[in-house]
């Protein structure tokens, strides 16, 4: 009896210590193509950055600009991103941008905040109120009444992209293991909605991106480590 107790509990164990390694092997996934900041022009901070002590959570947007949906590229998303920045910047009163990254219909993926595509530099966004150890990633678009703009397959396997390459080694975007965000019991992966009253990201951007229709599991298989 004694020697089935002692097999019992060593496999016990073994499944956890299984369940833990699993866990520490998640990895980024491959850099997609990014536009840095070089690339659209950005202005410098009109101020200091503050950097965060970690990252552990993403936080979906939209810009609520039809304009920005109707983009014709590249090159004309570049100016959009720059009339963000003039906005938080010169209007908000910001010092820079406050998304860390936007994608376009095209799928052309944006650097928003300086440092954002920085491996190691976790710069704090000014995206949803409470900015904490999140990272803020945007679609452009009005993907809400009275424009509701269509995600495009292209906006959402970038987004998908980008969100597996730049979060940590380590994390999951399943499950709440980053723990509460302003107070809130809230997933690893959300919407600027699920932290204050705001209908960001548009209701067609966020039944994409809730929990259960799939966005999770992409961004997981974005991060093998096989």
């Amino acid at each position: 009896m004694k020697l089935k107790s002692h097999l019992l509990a060593v496999a016990l164990l073994a499944g956890v210590a299984g369940t833990n390694e699993s866990q520490a092997q998640t990895c980024r996934g491959p850099k997609p193509t990014i536009c840095e900041r070089s690339c659209w022009n950005a202005r410098a901070p009109q101020c200091s950055l503050t950097q965060m002590s970690e990252l552990n959570r993403v936080v979906i947007h939209h810009t609520a600009s039809s304009s920005d949906y109707s983009t014709g590229g590249l090159n004309d998303s570049k100016g959009k991103v720059r009339s963000h920045q003039n906005y938080h910047m010169d209007v908000n009163g910001w010092c820079d941008i406050g998304y860390h990254f936007l994608v376009d219909k095209h799928g052309n993926i944006f650097e928003g905040r300086k440092d954002s595509a920085t491996i190691g530099e976790r710069p704090k966004g000014a995206h949803d109120g409470c900015n904490d150890r999140s990272f803020g990633f945007t679609a452009m678009g009005y993907f809400h009444s009275p424009y509701n703009n269509t995600p495009t397959t292209a906006l959402m396997n970038n987004l998908e992209k980008v969100i597996a390459w730049r979060m940590p080694v380590g994390w999951g975007p399943k499950g709440t293991q980053a723990g509460s965000y302003c107070g809130k019991s809230l997933d690893d992966v959300i919407s600027h909605r699920d932290v204050s009253a705001t209908a960001c990201p548009g209701d067609k951007l966020y039944n994409e991106v809730k929990e259960g229709n799939g966005f999770e599991t992409a961004i997981e298989n974005r991060r093998s480590c096989n």
